[in-house]
């Protein structure tokens, strides 16, 4: 047995990474992954074998302060995720050929150093969503789980090496390798095809966008985020208005974003750790001000596979997002992949919408946002899918709807959080294309 997290999710080049681990085997071995487009094993850093302590789980909401390891970071490592593979000296060679695991991982963030130059994206990874759905603690310790209503970082989990809520209440039929709420299912995917695809991209978790040491500022043109991005604080959420303000873009590739506001704790003994104040909307300030669309005008399913289906029907099929697609108005994308009839079910497994007239959608469109429920002004509807018969928020529009505005920046949203897992299968030609428009014309120009 071997369990391990970071005292702190991200480290600059040349800096220190405190490693926290627990083992019942007398010594242990480190060996450090970079996911970039490939996974590549960076080897042990010449730490060697180090002592193990056996020491006990500690509560959801505590500060578990294990034994720490201190690595000290290469100077000349890229911005990027990594991740620690703990294995213990006795055990067979760890495997190194996959970032995800249920324990013995730990991962963490390489950011850009302070005050330097930085790149013109800023990947930003959802580290407080990863730690909601974290069952790992005593007793089960997730936000869903348990007794606690309110959890800590400073824990096995946050991405690999725990156990989510979803490997075992609702594994997703539409890809099995790993469960949801996991850097491997959505992150790791999108990663890979970002750097494969030659973008140069520095990397931030929430906690970083909550303290300001996100690299927004130095170059930063375009923030994206990816899969499900549920769970945001009030600084996090004030950080990317403001850079949005200032002229920077935001690119959202993820359902059910920015869903739950949640407070910070970054204090003993639970700091840092956050508990769930309620959703933004009932607390007056509607997530669809900052991102256009809101998880309570389309739905989710979460178990089994999806009643029905669906794809985006496009609409406005001239604009630049669909430029180089060959897709028309009224053309459905995102339903099956290209090469043959197998589903590709791109819309879910949670997803986003815009209020509009759901009559004008009956009779096909085109339909323009009612901006009754915080939607800002100039958003445009892109694509549209009918989700009725999913479990959708009461009261809802019961649609996804992928769209686009400008307030200074520029704001693109897919709405929904399987978009990663279709763009890394390289099978929908439509899907790809979307993302090089939205990421090449929104990372060409610097915020004013």
């Amino acid at each position: 047995m071997i369990y391990g997290y970071p005292e702190e999710p991200s480290v600059v080049p040349g800096g220190r990474l405190t490693l926290r681990v627990s083992t019942d085997a007398s010594a242990f071995q480190v060996r450090f992954l970079r996911q970039g487009a490939t996974l590549a094993d960076l080897g042990d850093l010449g730490l060697g074998t180090l002592p193990g302590s056996d020491v006990p789980f500690g509560p959801p909401d505590q500060d578990w302060r294990w034994p720490g390891y201190d690595v000290a970071i290469p100077p000349d490592w890229p911005p990027g995720v990594y991740v620690a593979v703990l294995s213990e000296v006795d055990s067979p060679d760890p495997d190194v050929s996959t970032v995800d695991g249920r324990d013995g991982r730990a991962l963490f963030v390489v950011r850009r150093r302070d005050g330097a130059s930085g790149a013109p994206i800023l990947y930003k990874l959802p580290l407080f969503t990863w730690h909601a759905y974290n069952m790992t603690g005593e007793p089960m310790g997730s936000l869903y789980t348990g007794t606690h209503d309110r959890v800590s970082l400073r824990r096995p989990g946050g991405g690999t090496g725990g156990t989510p809520t979803d490997a075992e209440r609702y594994p997703d039929v539409y890809d099995l390798d790993s469960p949801r709420e996991t850097f491997a299912h959505w992150d790791a995917g999108f990663i890979a095809w970002l750097e494969g695809a030659g973008y140069q991209v520095d990397y931030c978790t929430d906690l970083d966008l909550h303290r300001g040491t996100d690299g927004l500022s130095g170059g930063c043109r375009l923030l994206v985020t990816a899969g499900h991005d549920e769970y945001w604080t009030a600084a996090m959420r004030e950080r990317v208005a403001g850079f949005v303000d200032r002229g920077g873009n935001l690119a959202v590739f993820s359902g059910n974003t920015c869903w739950w506001r949640v407070d910070l704790a970054d204090a003993d003994p639970g700091g840092p750790g956050f508990g769930r104040s309620g959703p933004w909307h009932e607390l007056g300030e509607p997530e669809n001000r900052l991102i256009g669309v809101s998880y309570r005008n389309a739905g989710g399913q979460w178990y089994g596979g999806r009643p029905e289906v669906v794809g985006y029907t496009v609409q406005y099929a001239d604009h630049w997002v669909y430029q180089g697609t060959g897709l028309k108005d009224g053309d459905v994308f995102g339903d099956t992949y290209d090469d043959g009839d197998e589903p590709a079910a791109l819309v879910g497994y949670e997803c986003d919408g815009a209020a509009f007239d759901r009559a004008a959608f009956v009779g096909g469109g085109p339909v323009e946002p009612s901006l009754d429920d915080g939607t800002p002004p100039g958003f445009t509807i892109l694509g549209v899918a009918d989700v009725t018969g999913w479990a959708d928020y009461d009261g809802g529009n019961r649609a996804a709807t992928m769209g686009v505005f400008t307030r200074n920046g520029t704001v693109f949203n897919a709405a929904t959080s399987d978009w990663p897992r279709v763009l890394a299968s390289g099978r929908c030609a439509a899907v790809e294309r979307i993302t090089r428009n939205v990421l090449d014309t929104l990372s060409r120009e610097p915020p004013a």
